[in-house]
């Protein structure tokens, strides 16, 4: 009987130190209240520098050369939401005439470095879209005319042929909102133009960069075939390339 007696009071003291704090809470909580946060932003119309096509993410800035330019100094890129920032110019450098068919391959595009010094990177083209719209974009190209002498414009280059290869994307943006973009493609003088890159809706957002080559491919990425039945001048022969950055939806576009 006594330990009957005793037991009861211990399972007492028990059960109200469990029971003690909850009681505590119940009576000492205070209302409910919501904060809120807002963040808002806008489109970017400023003009956006060319990254580094191997490392798009490097936050130190590399200025590219363009050897077609006085001074080797870059074309601005255009400006608004939706721009190209920077395209390659691309130079073959000197060949012996031959009667052999024959394929040259651009030089890969030069930056200047912050301490002056230079490196090489494959030639590129970067496009940035800060719309904040999600609408998608295209990439368009056209080689206006056929290689021909600089100071001759009918000495045409006949039957000479560009070719761009080993083609990727990147970017500092998911990959999962990339564009799409051609492996490889050919560009015939004078003919409608192509469209080697496609964001439809939900792509292309943020700066993009499709470059021809990676650390290992850049120096054959770029390719001019030359017929060696053409006669060839002792003379410098140029193109132009006239690229397009369309708003317009990528289902529109024309594939090669």
């Amino acid at each position: 009987m006594k330990k009957s007696i005793w037991t009861a009071p211990l399972l007492g003291v028990t059960l109200l130190s469990i029971m003690a704090p909850s009681v505590v809470n119940a009576a000492t909580s205070a209302s409910d209240m919501i904060s809120n946060g807002e963040v808002t932003f806008k489109a970017d119309s400023s003009i956006t520098d060319p990254k580094d096509p191997l490392d798009p993410t490097d936050p130190n800035p590399i200025k590219p050369i363009d050897p077609s330019n006085p001074g080797g100094n870059p074309t601005p890129g255009t400006s608004g939401p939706l721009s190209l920032d920077f395209v390659s110019s691309f130079t073959f450098g000197e060949a012996a005439i031959s009667s052999d068919d024959a394929k040259y391959y651009a030089k890969p595009q030069a930056f200047t470095q912050q301490d002056g010094s230079t490196v090489d990177r494959p030639n590129f083209v970067q496009i940035s879209d800060k719309r904040g719209t999600f609408e998608g974009w295209t990439l368009k190209v056209k080689q206006e005319k056929q290689f021909a002498v600089k100071d001759d414009a009918t000495r045409e280059l006949i039957g000479a042929q560009l070719k761009f290869k080993n083609a990727s994307l990147v970017s500092a943006t998911d990959a999962k909102y990339a564009p799409t973009g051609l492996g490889s493609f050919e560009l015939i003088p004078g003919t409608a133009q192509i469209a080697p890159v496609e964001a439809v809706k939900d792509q292309g957002m943020g700066t993009w960069i499709y470059r021809f080559g990676d650390d290992k491919q850049m120096n054959r990425s770029v390719e001019l075939s030359v017929p060696g039945k053409t006669p060839k001048m002792a003379k410098a022969y140029v193109t132009a390339l006239t690229w397009t950055l369309e708003s317009t939806p990528a289902n529109t576009t024309t594939k090669p």
